[in-house]
């Protein structure tokens, strides 16, 4: 492994980390927001941020296949299809909360692609 290489893997190494408390941020910050336009309690289980937190990736991991319009459609049509599915599996319940931390969770990650890649673009253009 060359230095360049393992440059490259530091440096994006360095980035999630330092993008995680961002997102974390983000996505507890829109719940609450939803929470609050809906008239809802904040949840006091973890669930949701995590929730959020699953989204927030699948975000980032697939922006670079299916570009930024069909992940965020394709993401926030499945969160609203996992809490419709739910009404059908007995014992459990759709759930308003569950459907904003997925929300925000692609709002979060996709806002924070578009603003890494406008930076670099400003930094580096072609």
């Amino acid at each position: 492994m060359n230095l360049e290489t393992l440059r490259s893997i530091l440096q994006s190494l360095l980035i999630s980390v330092a993008i995680y408390p961002v997102v974390l941020l983000g996505v507890w910050g829109l719940i609450a927001l939803g929470a609050l336009a809906t008239d809802m309690h904040m949840p006091t289980d973890t669930m949701p941020l995590v929730y959020g937190l699953v989204f927030a990736v699948l975000t980032v991991a697939l922006i670079d296949l299916l570009g930024v319009a069909s992940v965020v459609l394709a993401l926030v049509a499945s969160a609203n299809l996992i809490e419709y599915a739910q009404l059908l599996v007995p014992g459990r319940s759709a759930s308003a909360i569950d459907f904003i931390a997925g929300l925000a969770g692609v709002v979060v990650a996709a806002v924070l692609v578009w603003t890494a890649r406008t930076l670099v673009q400003r930094h580096h253009p072609e």
